[in-house]
């Protein structure tokens, strides 16, 4: 697996487009409530921004040994399941739809994907390489030249490598 090195000024004009997308959308909405920036999800190893609590999203796994829904991330109600890989590995993960991972070249997979119709990849923390969870692309989209997940796309993260960073 290569795993390219990461620019560490790419991740923060990502950041800041994201931040002032989420901006623009909130002050051009009929509505007259701005969108804050909630709590960021941070790597447990080094500290670095993985995601933001605004992006949790509840996208459910059809092979979840296990959901509840949580207080987690100063959300009231977040959704945890519990998936267990091929190895008998098990996790705990939320979903998110935008998240940081360091561009890994390798092959989406679709074998063995807890969400049926979608490839996945490892997502590693842009900074120190640690396993915080997998990408994840609707098949159809899932082609070599595609690093990150598109708009269709999201992120599931494990919850005991993120903390919240309040």
């Amino acid at each position: 697996m290569l795993i390219a090195v990461v620019d560490k000024k790419w991740f923060v004009i990502l950041f800041l487009f994201l931040t002032l997308n989420t901006f623009l959308v909130s002050s051009t909405s009929d509505n007259s409530d701005e969108t804050i920036l909630e709590d960021f999800m941070i790597c447990r190893h080094c500290g670095a921004d993985v995601s933001l609590s605004n992006f949790l999203t509840n996208k459910r796994a059809s092979s979840s040994l296990e959901s509840k829904n949580i207080s987690l991330y100063e959300k009231q109600s977040v959704l945890v399941q519990q998936l267990e890989n091929p190895a008998k590995a098990r996790y705990h993960i939320v979903t998110v739809n935008i998240a940081f991972c360091a561009k890994i070249y390798t092959q989406w997979r679709s074998s063995h994907s807890w969400f049926p119709g979608y490839a996945w990849k490892l997502c590693l923390c842009p900074k120190c390489s640690t396993h915080v969870g997998w990408m994840f692309e609707p098949i159809e989209t899932a082609v070599d030249t595609q690093i990150l997940p598109t708009e269709k796309g999201f992120y599931g993260l494990i919850v005991s490598n993120v903390l919240s960073e309040t």
